[in-house]
């Protein structure tokens, strides 16, 4: 069943993603915190589980910034095909 009060969309499977850069918070609330700032919030595409999200294009470093300032802990991966 689909959450629908999760203010970032979950990508719909099966789909296939190459080049990306992948944000992973330390739990599903952690993320959902993530999401809900603005400074980060923004430059999340899509969630791809209930603790990763698809990061926009051209916005890691200033995603990476709002991180460093905000003091969260995340593992940010950059995926190459």
């Amino acid at each position: 069943m689909a959450d629908d009060s999760h203010p970032l969309p979950l990508l719909p499977w099966p789909v296939g993603i190459r080049a990306a850069t992948v944000l992973e918070a330390e739990s599903a609330t952690h993320l959902l915190r993530l999401v809900r700032d603005p400074k980060i919030g923004r430059h999340l595409l899509a969630r791809i589980g209930d603790r990763k999200a698809l990061v926009d294009r051209g916005g890691e470093a200033a995603l990476a910034a709002a991180i460093r300032t905000g003091g969260h802990r995340v593992k940010v991966t950059r995926c190459e095909p």
